[in-house]
């Protein structure tokens, strides 16, 4: 009686739908209209039975926003705004659950609670409350009553769905361990101290991160069905964007664009910690998040980190599959497409009898194709300043390097995605579980900015986080990708756009640690520099020290932290006779520029002189370094090593050229002094009778 009434119910839900369907395809094909998008549009009318129908048709309904190329975008569109907000169940039963399971009257457990909740999902809904024992604000959720039923008949349904489907269709493999694998997830999500458990685990997994936060558990109040937790006091996204419309709105004149400027920049701000956030998860720590709406992130008012809610699932990424997704990711950004297939292998997505030579074939042609088209379309910002070298134009970089580049927008993420998909689609990948949730957090992030700024450059906030996990990751796979990125294999470092565009990308994630470190907006923003010179200079005066413009700064600290061992192996790889020769004139001119402002600065002595561990430590790999480059300098044919000569002596000459003419201006400026003294002196009594002067304004 259970599976038919069950049954009925669904069915009758999917026959509205169908309605739906078919009468927009009537006004389409037979009387060539077509409906404006409403309450009655299939995909909306979809949407909203998936909340009626409750906790396992959600999350089904949210995994297939994740496939545009299974259920079409305009459904996926939908569907991946789907928050699961439901009718709230009576606060009269949620208060009886809470007393029965904590086993005392709600008045002793807390001193204030909400007549209502403030928020009502498919499992559960929560409560605001003050502690009786304390008076901390906390957060209490309570589980829906009978929801664990609902769950488990459904997932028998589906279970048997898929048996018949897959006996029809003659399939030998077992398909019912997705309904198993479903339910798995969902059940573990009824126990909120699963939940609790997850919080903490991701807590401890991001603690490096300092914008990142997640609320506390009280575990003397959480039970199975009752979960009390900090309370947090932030806006999620939508709030925030409404909370923008609102300050326009009451705003004129410069009030207005200040009001603006603040709103972009809080957005702005909640989006970059997000994909950084994201992509740690998926790379870094393995921990990621299973629900990553929108709805689940608060930009915590008070000291503007971003928060992360709901810790019912969470999802465990492999170090093998994290590696090999790294991997993927900087050869999908520099275009290796036969390395980025064996990436896919390494990831289990491709099928037995894959044609692996086809597949990188259709994948170069399917980017070519789409960074075509956006160059077309203008996307692009048409200036020289893609970070190579000069006379390089920007086109030219864009379609070398598609994602490292700091200054293109013609590859968006969703465009990114939809590519992605179509190729999945056709050679039938097989996606893990965890790729549907970084395609779902990080689609909503970039949809959250470009509503305030359509030039925001989501992989470009996101690249230093693959760029900078790659320069301190000491495991061999992930250090022979690095030798592969930086060195050509005659030992030179490879002199194109490349290496300039991955030290861009490191020294621009530098400056948004050292922008959290100083509690400024992470990822804050001016335009990115034109040339790797230029990112260096304003690295140099981000870091606050040194002069102005002491650009060798941050290269030195760059190569001689003790935490860059991984760049710095490559370094000692690298032979400076054979790159010095190979490399353009124009990047020669860079990198002597870099070179003269390091040695003038006065901070290259302060290090030799200094004797605290640190400097001890960062001489002792310095010497290392030199000691290996001459090893190979020695080794080098004489022509390359002529190459280096003459690039070092016009080095010395250009410093010993600024030396003297920094000598010659303090000798004339001394001299200068003494002429005005002498010449007062000489006026002596002139200058005792005369008046006093008047203050100078300056």
């Amino acid at each position: 009686m259970l599976v038919a009434r069950r049954v009925a119910q669904v069915g009758s839900y999917l026959m509205r739908w169908a309605a739906a369907l078919v009468s927009a395809r009537v006004d389409s094909a037979i009387l060539g209209v077509k409906r404006p998008a409403g309450a009655d549009a299939p995909a909306l009318v979809l949407q909203g039975l998936a909340v009626k129908l409750g906790p396992t048709f959600v999350k089904l309904a949210q995994t297939l926003s994740m496939r545009p190329d299974l259920i079409g975008e305009a459904y996926a569109a939908v569907l991946a705004e789907l928050q699961d907000n439901v009718a709230p169940f009576d606060t009269e039963v949620a208060f009886q659950i809470i007393e029965s399971e904590l086993g005392a009257p709600l008045g002793q457990v807390f001193s204030e609670i909400t007549p209502q909740p403030i928020a009502s999902a498919s499992l559960g809904q929560v409560y605001r409350a003050t502690l009786a024992a304390d008076g901390q604000q906390v957060a209490v959720k309570v589980q829906r009553p009978g929801v664990e039923d609902t769950i488990a008949l459904d997932v028998y349904l589906l279970r048997q769905t898929i048996g018949v489907a897959q006996r029809a269709a003659g399939i030998s493999r077992d398909l019912r361990v997705l309904a198993d694998e479903a339910g798995r997830s969902l059940y573990e999500e009824l126990d909120f101290r699963v939940e609790a458990s997850n919080a903490a685990e991701f807590r401890r997994a991001h603690a490096y991160m300092p914008f990142i936060a997640v609320p506390g558990t009280m575990w003397r109040y959480t039970t199975r069905h009752v979960l009390v937790s900090e309370w947090v006091d932030g806006r999620s996204p939508t709030q925030l964007l409404a909370a923008a419309e609102q300050e326009l709105a009451e705003s004129a004149g410069s009030e207005a664009i200040d009001a603006r400027k603040a709103a972009r920049r809080r957005v702005l701000s909640l989006v970059r910690m997000g994909v950084q956030c994201s992509l740690a998860q998926l790379l870094v720590t393995g921990v990621m998040h299973g629900d990553p709406h929108s709805g689940n992130l608060l930009l915590r008012k008070d000291d503007g980190k971003l928060c992360y809610l709901d810790f019912g699932l969470v999802v465990r990424v492999t170090p093998e599959h994290r590696q090999a997704m790294m991997s993927a990711l900087v050869h999908l950004g520099v275009g290796e497409w036969e390395k980025l297939v064996a990436d896919m292998q390494a990831l289990d997505l491709l099928r037995p009898g894959t044609d692996k030579r086809q597949l990188a074939i259709d994948l170069r042609n399917e980017f070519t194709a789409v960074m075509a088209e956006a160059a077309a379309d203008g996307d692009g910002d048409g200036d020289d300043q893609g970070g190579a070298w000069e006379g390089e134009g920007h086109a030219q970089l864009a379609s070398v390097l598609p994602l490292l580049s700091l200054t293109t927008t013609a590859l968006s993420f969703a465009t990114l995605t939809r590519v992605l998909f179509r190729i999945a689609f056709r050679y039938r990948f097989l996606l893990p579980v965890y790729f549907p949730l970084v395609l779902r957090a990080v689609s909503s992030l970039e949809g959250v900015a470009l509503s305030v700024d359509r030039k925001f450059k989501l992989i470009s906030a996101g690249m230093p986080v693959v760029l900078n996990q790659l320069l301190s990751d000491r495991r061999p796979a992930a250090q022979a990708l690095l030798r592969e990125l930086l060195l050509n294999a005659d030992g030179s470092l490879r002199s194109d756009a490349t290496t300039q565009q991955i030290l861009q990308v490191w020294l621009a994630a530098a400056d948004q640690a050292a922008a959290a470190a100083a509690g400024e907006e992470v990822g804050g923003a001016g335009a990115p520099p034109a040339s790797l010179a230029a990112s260096l200079e304003l690295g140099g005066r981000a870091e606050g020290e040194g002069a102005p413009g002491d650009a060798g700064l941050d290269l030195a600290a760059l190569l001689l932290d003790g935490r860059n061992a991984p760049l710095r192996r490559i370094a000692m790889d690298a032979n400076p006779a054979q790159t010095i020769a190979g490399m353009p004139p124009a990047m020669r001119q860079q990198l002597k520029e870099i070179l003269v402002e390091a040695l003038g600065s006065g901070s290259a002595a302060a290090r030799l002189t200094d004797e605290s561990p640190a400097a001890r430590a960062q001489r002792k790999r310095l010497f290392l370094l030199f000691k290996s480059s001459l090893n190979k300098v020695f080794r080098s044919p004489p022509g390359s090593v002529l190459a280096l000569l003459a690039f070092s002596a016009s080095v010395l000459l250009t410093l010993a050229g600024q030396r003297a003419a920094a000598w010659m201006e303090r000798a004339r400026a001394a001299l200068a002094a003494l002429l005005r003294r002498a010449s007062g002196g000489g006026g002596g009594n002139q200058a005792a009778t005369a008046p006093p002067a008047a203050p100078a304004a300056a």
